[in-house]
């Protein structure tokens, strides 16, 4: 939700910043009632993203406008929030103290926003549900669909990311829920998860590859070829994690040529004579596969399982366990095996 949709204009940044915060309780009770949420929202969006120009994009104002809430909050509270000599941009002690609190605050003025409106109609609900294009195209509409049947009033927003920035989001609370693969396993001790399904991990090459004539392709077979694999960014950050979980210990030894987010562009690498492609199934069906040779890899690692993770506090809520219903009931893809638990 859009908590800047509370208020229908912004007044001018100059007129709401009168005094410094400076004082006992009095005085920090005053400066609480003269903040405004935009404010925060800006604040918490430089501090997420570490710029004023990304905070910017993240919430469409132009930066300039990002920086006269970020100065007239500093004016108001008589500290300053960010050390600005600094790339990326950090926050202050106070600063650091301050989101803390701000972002709980948020939160809390959200979730009574929707009690609210839940009251005055019954089954409303609205979420943020996070996916990546493999999920977004095979698997997400048969679970709207689903949740559509059975809570027409709950309406969802899509934002679609790679494994770390969905993590991200969910810690940041930028989505309420999320589908990922269970690895690499996520940071945040917060999160929940309900595994779905194991998918195939899986090897694509030209169907003139020497390769393609043998039935399955070992990790021997792979060693001294480039290959293409997903998603792009580095290994701490996921990067290729499909090709390396399916190689095992044998990773460090393969050559990781190009790594890429987008299906098609592994593809097309492929087509284009610039490797074998390291794939999930449930991914390369998202693409036309004409010209080329698809083949299991011989590993007991060649998989991934895929989940759904959302924040432990958010247990219970009734927008959110529709729709885990929905994914849980929902068909899955062709092929791939499903969890429990």
């Amino acid at each position: 939700m859009d908590l800047s949709q509370m208020t229908a204009s912004d007044p001018p940044v100059s007129d709401a910043a009168p005094t410094k915060g400076v004082g006992g309780r009095d005085s920090a009770l005053r400066d609480a009632m003269l903040l405004k949420i935009s404010w925060l929202r800006s604040f918490l969006a430089v501090a997420e993203r570490g710029g004023f120009g990304a905070a910017a994009s993240k919430l469409h104002l132009s930066q300039s406008r990002v920086s006269a809430h970020i100065a007239a909050l500093e004016e108001l509270l008589g500290f300053t929030l960010f050390e600005r000599r600094v790339r990326p941009t950090a926050l202050t002690e106070p600063g650091r103290i301050l989101a803390s609190h701000a972002r709980e605050a948020l939160e809390q003025l959200e979730d009574g926003i929707r009690a609210a409106r839940a009251s005055l109609h019954p089954g409303y609900g609205h979420l943020v549900v996070g996916s990546y294009l493999s999920i977004s195209s095979v698997f997400l509409p048969a679970v709207l669909a689903s949740l559509g049947a059975t809570q027409p009033a709950i309406s969802v927003e899509l934002l679609e990311g790679t494994a770390s920035s969905l993590e991200a989001a969910l810690s940041a609370g930028a989505v309420d829920i999320a589908f990922r693969p269970l690895q690499p396993p996520v940071l945040d001790p917060r999160l929940a998860t309900r595994p779905l399904w194991r998918e195939a991990i899986i090897a694509v090459m030209r169907d003139d590859d020497d390769l393609a004539a043998k039935p399955n392709i070992t990790i021997d077979d792979l060693k001294g070829r480039p290959l293409i694999g997903n998603p792009s960014g580095s290994p701490d950050d996921g990067g290729g994690f499909d090709l390396r979980h399916a190689a095992g210990e044998a990773a460090e030894s393969l050559n990781i040529a190009y790594l890429t987010d987008h299906p098609t562009t592994l593809v097309a690498l492929v087509r284009a004579a610039f490797g074998i492609g390291v794939i999930s199934e449930v991914a390369l069906a998202t693409t036309t596969i004409d010209g080329l040779a698809v083949r299991p890899i011989d590993s007991p690692t060649a998989y991934r399982d895929v989940a759904l993770f959302w924040n432990e506090k958010d247990d219970g809520s009734p927008s959110l366990t529709a729709f885990i219903a929905a994914a849980i009931g929902a068909p899955p893809p062709p092929a791939v095996q499903r969890l429990g638990g």
